[in-house]
């Protein structure tokens, strides 16, 4: 008989062990990934990005996941893109009947998305369905206090001048100071609610104030005044010369306030800085009219020194339109936004607020209140992972 040296043994090869009962069954090979593979992850994870893989070596690995993450991300998606109908009904098909605590994130999205739309009668009815079906508190209705009219008529207080949010050169505010002083008329600056000044606007007030005093107009400072002197002045370091008009801001207002001793400090200071003469102290003709009313509505429940400054942003944020906040990014700082009044966030803005706040390098950044629509999708832009979002509580 002939036998073959070269003929494969093939039945011992084929031969599998069963698994052993109650223990899991993992089907793969073992392998070390190629080369490209481990230089790519390499230098992901010197990036800094998240190099976890479900696919581990040829291990396939399966993680519990949140069943209502993918309908959160979707529909705040839509939302940004402004497709509100769409959005609403990815939310009420999801949420209907539905009291899992997992999918009360999902009633809440959907309260603000009506709040946003000012659709009281669908609130009203959803409040019913989510106390019956949840067994919980449903949100209240929130009146808005300061719609636009209501802006125009705070305006319109007579001899009162507001600075509100992030006031910028062509804030309509120096419109009715510009009359005023052409008028001889008296004016209050409320500053109450100001947030912050970009470098333009610094540069006319302090000519504004500057040409009232002058000409012995009866102007004065209300609330906020003596704190946001103070802070700004904080801000303004001996030999950095990014910023001379808000150092002259700063100036004009301790004359005002009639502070001559922190007056000559920061002149000197200035002089250092810029290298130039200083502005002269000049003795106030009358008396200061400083009135300090810190509202309890203000950003950080009252403008505080030791808070960080927050930037107001209102209504819809499109095409990336940050100019409002980016001046109040100082590396170094604690900066607070303010984002209780933005209604809507489009996925470019997103996108480029995430690019903006990376790069501004300040020591902590809060986004305060935004709604639940806008935070979900700061959430997919990874913008939690930068800054601390503060959610309103209901």
């Amino acid at each position: 008989m002939a036998f073959s040296f070269f003929k494969k043994s093939t039945d011992k090869a084929d031969e599998r062990m069963p698994p052993l009962r109650g223990s899991p069954i993992v089907s793969a090979v073992v392998s070390r990934p190629p080369p490209a593979q481990m230089s790519v992850a390499m230098s992901a994870a010197d990036d800094g990005l998240d190099t976890t893989i479900n696919t581990c070596y040829g291990i396939e690995v399966f993680e519990e996941t949140d069943p209502y993450a993918e309908i959160a991300e979707h529909a705040a998606i839509l939302f940004a893109n402004g497709q509100y109908d769409v959005a609403r009904s990815t939310l009420e098909s999801v949420i209907q009947n539905n009291g899992d605590p997992g999918v009360v994130k999902l009633w809440l999205m959907l309260f603000d998305l009506l709040q946003m739309r000012n659709d009281r009668k669908a609130f009203d009815a959803l409040s019913l369905d989510f106390a019956s079906i949840c067994e919980l508190s449903p949100p209240s209705w929130k009146e808005d206090p300061e719609s636009a009219s209501g802006k125009e008529k705070v305006r319109a207080v007579a001899g009162v001048a507001v600075l509100q949010g992030a006031v910028t050169g062509n804030d309509p505010v120096f419109d009715d100071l510009l009359l005023a002083l052409s008028k001889g008329e008296p004016r209050t600056l409320d500053m109450g609610r100001l947030a912050g000044i970009d470098s333009e606007a610094s540069g006319r007030l302090a000519k504004v104030l500057h040409q009232a005093r002058h000409r012995d107009l009866a102007w004065g400072l209300g609330s906020g005044s003596e704190v946001l002197t103070k802070r700004f002045s904080a801000r303004l370091i001996v030999g950095q010369t990014r910023d001379e008009n808000m150092w002259l801001l700063v100036l004009e207002l301790f004359q005002f306030l009639g502070h001559e001793a922190l007056f000559e400090e920061k002149a000197v200071d200035y002089a250092i800085t810029f290298e130039v003469s200083p502005p002269a102290w000049e003795p106030p003709r009358t008396k200061p009219a400083v009135v300090e009313d810190v509202r309890e509505d203000a950003p950080f429940g009252g403008v505080v020194l030791d808070a960080p400054m927050a930037s107001t942003l209102e209504g819809e944020i499109l095409q990336g339109r940050l100019e409002a906040i980016a001046c109040q990014l100082t590396p170094g700082e604690e900066c607070g936004l303010d984002f209780s009044r933005v209604q809507r966030l489009d996925f470019v803005s997103a996108g480029a607020l995430a690019k903006l706040l990376k790069e501004a390098n300040c020591r902590q950044i809060t986004i305060i209140h935004p709604n639940r629509m806008v935070a979900e999708l700061l959430r997919v832009m990874g913008v939690d992972k930068i800054a601390r979002i503060e959610l309103a509580k209901h």
